[in-house]
């Protein structure tokens, strides 16, 4: 049954072609930032490629941030749309599982963000091939890159941004409101790098970042051009202590879901029909 509501999400949110079009829409930002100087996002610098893995990192960091809007769209029309349009009674009205509705539905659209990461790692992959772009800032093309980016930043961010967004959804059962949630957590995101940006104690401070930027930053703070050019950081430290701790929130967040979740409307079910059968004893002769 997972795997039913699973391939009927998936579809319909790569149907959508507003998913398309935000994907193709960042995906050009991407592009742009890697073939040009005039875009900065997170590029090298100096002596550092354009093109070499930690701005690969970088630049997929920062998307998972500026992505969370698109998730948010994923993750509302995943849970949400059935409330919205009133079908929730039919489909829980047969025997199925809401282990299985939340986790098939969740899972298309932890799916449908890694397919516009995918096609904004395209973008960042083809920039640096044109015509316009000074050869001697790009480096060799690595593939190990793209791969490292989206097994320890792009898919453990995706997956708390998931597993938040989902939460926020289960308790407020609007899209406004997961949106206003949203909102608000780009607020305490900002104050939190305002206060935590001198803290003393590094631990902290890389520890309280959910998406991973400052543990990298961190990791590779002392690199010199030749190491930032060709190598990958060492999972181990500060970015493995960052990466378990936030997948771990993830974990809670999502259980979190799954025991709030209630298959209702706002006013309808138990007690609603409670309600309506003491009205009808009430007015009974």
């Amino acid at each position: 049954m997972i795997l039913t509501f699973f391939r009927f999400e998936l579809r319909e949110q790569l149907r959508s072609p507003l998913l398309w079009l935000l994907a193709f829409l960042f995906a050009a930002l991407a592009f742009a930032a890697a073939s040009s100087e005039a875009v900065q996002i997170g590029g090298g610098v100096n002596n550092v490629h354009s093109n070499a893995p930690i701005v690969i990192a970088r630049f997929m960091g920062i998307f998972t941030m500026m992505g969370m809007l698109v998730s948010t769209l994923f993750v509302s029309n995943a849970l949400l749309r059935d409330f919205e349009l009133g079908t929730s009674e039919l489909i829980f009205a047969s025997p199925i599982k809401r282990r299985d509705y939340l986790a098939g539905r969740i899972l298309a659209a932890i799916c449908a963000s890694l397919v516009v990461y995918l096609i904004i790692a395209l973008g960042i992959f083809l920039g640096p091939f044109m015509p316009w772009v000074d050869k001697a800032r790009v480096g060799p093309v690595s593939l190990a890159s793209y791969a490292w980016t989206f097994t320890w930043i792009v898919l453990p961010n995706v997956l708390f941004t998931t597993a938040l967004l989902s939460l926020l959804a289960a308790l407020t059962r609007s899209i406004l409101w997961v949106y206003i949630g949203l909102v608000g957590y780009f607020v305490l995101y900002g104050v939190s790098a305002s206060l935590l940006s001198d803290i003393d104690n590094v631990w902290v401070a890389t520890l309280t970042e959910p998406l991973g930027m400052r543990a990298l930053g961190r990791t590779v703070r002392y690199w010199a051009a030749e190491q930032s050019n060709t190598r990958l950081p060492e999972v181990a430290g500060y970015l493995l202590a960052n990466r378990a701790l936030w997948l771990g929130v993830a974990a809670v967040l999502f259980t979190a879901t799954f025991a709030l979740f209630r298959t209702e409307r706002t006013g309808s079910g138990r007690r609603r029909w409670g309600r309506r059968q003491a009205v009808a004893s009430a007015d009974a002769p």
